[in-house]
């Protein structure tokens, strides 16, 4: 009785460790990678790209980035930031007194973008130059 217990779990612990095994290690093309490591991206020429405290990065033509930090854009990445909450491209937007407005007008007046040279604020209000 002895031995066919122990051949039973034997079976079963070998069983169990190849299944796992087969679990964790895929292919991404002919690159091997563990799927708690890596993410495949096929239609990026069979890309890996890390997963970092949690964090599945994420493909631009051939380069990875951390959402949190950079976007992309025609296959090229541009920084981002936060404000108030909001994800925004840096390149594009500037946060004002966390107010998200476009670049070529980074000033606020009350909840309205405007740029100096045509306009001021007066009492909350945009007043034309």
């Amino acid at each position: 009785m002895q031995f066919s217990t122990l051949a039973l779990l034997s079976a079963v612990t070998v069983a169990s460790a190849a299944t796992i095994q087969q679990r964790a290690l895929k292919y991404c093309g002919s690159q091997p990678y563990y799927t708690e490591k890596y993410t495949c991206y096929p239609q990026n020429g069979n890309l890996l790209c890390p997963i970092t405290n949690g964090v599945i990065y994420q493909p631009c033509g051939r380069a990875c980035f951390d959402p949190a930090n950079y976007g992309c854009q025609n296959e090229k990445l541009v920084p981002t930031g936060t404000c108030n909450g909001q994800v925004y491209d840096k390149n594009s937007y500037v946060c004002v007194n966390n107010f998200l407005c476009p670049s070529t007008h980074p000033n606020v007046c009350g909840t309205a973008c405007y740029k100096l040279s045509e306009y001021h604020c007066e009492n909350g209000k945009l007043a034309q130059n």
